[in-house]
């Protein structure tokens, strides 16, 4: 299981970092009009009213770092989980997520975020946002992996993580497929699950990662997934139920 996870995520990365030369990077102008009218400003004003050192370092630290770590651990989890059902159905929702909002979504909605809105679209409307990261101590948490992807998409070299991508986050919905697992285990797993998603959430929007409908668009999305594939293992385990002898 997890030699296919790791050959999923060279997969994913593979047409990731393809998404450009097959759909050019558009809908960059119109996502962030999107959001303005959505919020009645830029969501990412909202996000940096809470601005100080202390509290950057709590965001880029979960954005960056704890994210990963609680990704894989829980693809760990799971593939070492006793509960059939269970683990079919996260791993089904886990595929579907890669391959729906991945690759799908990614190549139709092609974008890559108010972090390199100046780079690609040729505008300034983001100079605040620069301005407010620029203004933080650790911000080359950020910044510093946002260089890499950009020169090696300037590079065109198939590097390690490579490819450029904003709608929908990937990281909210993965943290938003976590926080639904977790759900299922423990009420208290959940709310540390569902409060890290939401930690997620302004994450991608306080770092420039993302527009905030990427995030929304990732969290409606993998919620129906997570429904969907919640009705084949009942089917599953109502099958496996009828196959059993009937005992006395």
């Amino acid at each position: 299981m997890l030699l296919f996870f790791f050959a999923s995520l060279t997969a994913y990365s593979t047409y990731k970092m393809a998404i450009p030369s097959v759909v050019p990077f558009y809908a960059d102008n119109w996502l962030a009009d999107l959001d303005e009218w959505l919020h009645g400003t830029a969501p990412w004003e909202l996000t940096h009213r809470l601005d100080s050192n202390t509290w950057s370092i709590v965001v880029f630290n979960s954005y960056e770092v704890i994210w990963f770590f609680q990704w894989f651990g829980t693809m760990l989890f799971v593939s070492l989980w006793s509960d059939k059902i269970g683990r079919i159905r996260y791993l089904w929702a886990a595929a579907l997520t890669l391959c729906v909002l991945g690759t799908i979504l990614a190549s139709a909605l092609a974008s890559v975020g108010p972090i390199y809105y100046h780079q690609f679209v040729g505008e300034d409307r983001f100079s605040g946002l620069n301005a407010a990261m620029d203004g933080l101590d650790y911000s080359h948490m950020v910044r510093e992996p946002a260089a890499y992807l950009l020169t090696a998409y300037q590079s065109g070299r198939p590097d390690l993580g490579g490819g450029i991508s904003a709608m929908p986050s990937m990281h909210v919905a993965f943290a938003t497929l976590n926080a639904y697992l977790l759900s299922s285990l423990n009420r208290w797993l959940g709310v540390l699950g569902w409060t890290f998603a939401a930690l997620i959430m302004y994450g991608s929007v306080y770092t420039g990662w993302h527009y905030a409908v990427d995030g929304y668009v990732s969290i409606i999305v993998v919620s129906v997934i997570w429904w969907v594939t919640g009705r084949q293992p009942a089917q599953i385990e109502t099958k496996f139920a009828i196959r059993q002898p009937i005992e006395g």
